[in-house]
């Protein structure tokens, strides 16, 4: 079930009113969180159940070595390894295993051994990237001492199946939101309003934007050998429908979890306005960033002596972890080995690059282009397309001769990505400029609702009975 799917909204119109229509009692908070336990499983077992197996498996283990690390501390480190490797085994043998046994197979054929070991047909769960992580980090925070173990598994399992950000995050960190759901929610206009607000836009950029932009690129990327203008119109469209589409996720589960009484966490801040490889991953999926610095970053760079090797090979094992993350295939380890790259290059670069060059105009406008244009482009290419061996001959097509037809295409494909952003620049406009002026003025009602009802018109008039999948939910 995806949140543009008219089933979503039945379900979701049910929760909110036998959520809220709960009466005011000290027993309210627990029938809530049974209530919204019930609700994601719906969510997520709509089609296929036997998903809930491997979810509830994760979390229950993850619960229980959490309170065994409380009650024995002095075999914390071997609890904590159990922990670890049920949900990397877990993660391993449902998105690694046939890439790894491929593999194998196909060195040991080039050395010349006959190699006939059986890959099996496994489906991804979906979202088990993200629930692996989000309950890792929480046995991890009580190992550390930063988190209580939490003594009530409905309250830890509504944290962990939460359905507005179960299957594409945010990645919540136990600290943050297991606390929300162990307090009382109290009902409030502004946050419904906010909320809705928030769901409302995300719906837009998904259904909108991302998929409007979905079938441009789509047919450019389908051709046999599509010229290099193409590729790079269609790279571009890329980025934008994948903003749309990923932050779009982000802000429907942001807006329906502020509908129920909860917070989520922020992640986009306006990444195409980065500068550098460093400020990009500060800016986009920032809670993946942010789980990936603290838990493997930071850990490996205090392992020794502060040293520039150090660093660098923290920041290689860390976007390798990225890279593998979002997939099992060479395109995404080498979408990890080229922002370790950059990031290296730029961690040890902009220190030494003067002030006043930094701070020029000029050179700030260079920085964006070269960023934007090559670095995020090319990472763009190896995200969508499965082969790198396509990714070369797009990028080998550079030399290639053009014909006026494909630039024609080329500049159809690039204006309607062009289109894709306005809207994007129009929300941040208003959210960072005019909205803080007109929030407390008479026109802050009938503007913030009129916005509304122009959101929901655009949604009814670009949405299909087709519509594409969330990018991020093959993860």
């Amino acid at each position: 079930m995806t949140f543009v799917q008219t089933e979503f909204l039945v379900l979701f119109a049910t929760v909110f009113a036998l959520y809220w229509g709960m009466p005011d009692r000290p027993w309210r908070r627990v029938a809530q969180n049974a209530l919204l336990l019930v609700a994601s499983c719906v969510f997520y077992g709509w089609i296929h159940p036997w998903f809930l197996i491997l979810l509830f498996a994760s979390a229950t283990v993850d619960f229980f070595a959490a309170r065994f690390i409380a009650s024995h501390p002095h075999q914390k480190g071997q609890l904590l390894a159990v922990s670890m490797a049920a949900n990397l085994g877990m993660l391993a043998y449902f998105k690694y295993y046939n890439f790894f046994v491929e593999n194998v197979s196909a060195a040991l054929t080039l050395l010349g051994i006959r190699a006939d070991i059986a890959t099996m047909s496994i489906i991804l769960p979906v979202g088990i990237s993200f629930y692996t992580f989000q309950t890792m980090s929480y046995t991890l925070d009580v190992y550390r001492g930063k988190l209580k173990a939490c003594d009530n598994f409905v309250d830890y399992a509504v944290y962990v199946t939460f359905f507005p950000q179960l299957v594409a995050g945010p990645i919540e960190r136990a600290v943050d939101l297991l606390p929300q759901m162990e307090q009382p929610r109290t009902w409030r206009w502004d946050r419904l309003a906010s909320g809705f607000g928030r769901a409302i836009w995300g719906g837009f950029q998904k259904v909108v934007i991302a998929d409007s932009l979905a079938p441009y690129v789509n047919e450019v990327f389908m051709l046999k050998d599509p010229a290099f203008p193409m590729v790079v119109a269609a790279g571009f469209a890329f980025g934008v429908q994948m903003l749309g589409d990923f932050a779009g996720y982000s802000n429907m589960a942001r807006g329906t979890a502020r509908m129920l009484g909860f917070e989520l966490s922020v992640n986009f801040d306006k990444p195409y306005s980065a500068l550098s490889t460093p400020e990009f991953w500060r800016r986009w999926h920032i809670t993946l960033s942010s789980w990936v610095g603290d838990y493997v970053y930071t850990p490996l760079l205090r392992s020794g002596r502060p040293s520039m090797l150090r660093t660098t090979i923290a920041l290689w094992v860390t976007f390798l972890v990225v890279g593998l993350w979002h997939g099992a295939s060479w395109n995404f380890i080498s979408i990890g080995v080229w922002n370790a790259i950059w990031m290296t290059f730029y961690t040890f670069a902009i220190p030494v690059i003067p002030l006043r060059w930094r701070e020029n105009r000029a050179g700030q406008v260079f920085a964006w282009l070269f960023h934007t244009g090559f670095v995020l482009q090319i990472t763009g290419l190896m995200f969508r397309e499965s082969s790198m061996t396509r990714v070369m001959q797009h990028l080998q097509g550079a030399f290639d001769p053009v014909e006026p037809l494909e630039w024609t295409a080329a500049g159809m494909v690039f204006s309607m990505a062009v289109l894709g952003t306005i809207p994007e620049n129009i929300a941040q406009f208003v959210e960072d400029r005019l909205w803080p002026k007109m929030e407390a003025s008479p026109w802050g009602w009938p503007v913030k609702t009129t916005l509304w009802s122009l959101g929901m018109v655009a949604i009814y008039l670009f949405h299909r009975d087709v519509s594409e999948d969330f990018i991020y939910f093959q993860f």
